[in-house]
């Protein structure tokens, strides 16, 4: 009986331990955020809009947390981006995964992307965001992912703080 109780304990403090080292590191690895005032929309109502349109506009993601009593959504995808061949550029198909958070509360919710990682074709490795930027050939691809998160914060703002009732 004590064994098992001192066994429970000690992964208790592991757990904590590792818990503090894990904090810090996603902290950085954080892309964009941003907090969306909704004015008079309870915590219920943005966590059921948020939750509508993760499913409508990104039904491929896979769901990580889902809790409506916190108010936290997080989902895992993937964003595609297509570019032409031209003179100056090869072009290409680019495919990057991300986490996507939504933290709702205090009629706010802050939305976060996190672990942007570019999705090689060849060996299917994961290479950063940051080593994958620090390549000149790869800016014109850097800002069209930045443009495409910018559309996907302002359409979530557009069903979650614009939502028309019907």
């Amino acid at each position: 009986m004590s064994k098992s109780i001192l066994t429970v304990v000690l992964a208790c403090m592991i757990g904590s331990a590792h818990a503090h080292f894990i904090r810090p590191t996603m902290k950085n690895k954080i892309t964009r955020s941003e907090v969306v005032d909704c004015g008079s929309v309870t915590l219920t109502d943005i966590f059921r809009r948020a939750r509508l349109w993760v499913n409508l506009s990104t039904p491929d993601n896979k769901k990580l947390v889902e809790d409506k009593e916190t108010g936290d959504l997080v989902t895992q995808g993937v964003i595609t981006i297509t570019l032409p061949r031209s003179e100056s550029s090869a072009g290409g198909i680019y495919k990057f995964s991300y986490v996507l958070s939504v933290e709702c509360a205090n009629r706010k919710y802050r939305v976060s992307v996190a672990n942007v990682e570019y999705l090689e074709t060849n060996g299917g490795r994961a290479v950063p965001l940051d080593a994958f930027k620090s390549k000149s050939e790869n800016i014109k691809v850097g800002n069209e992912l930045d443009n495409k998160l910018s559309e996907m914060f302002d359409d979530l703002k557009a069903n979650v703080k614009d939502y028309k009732p019907f």
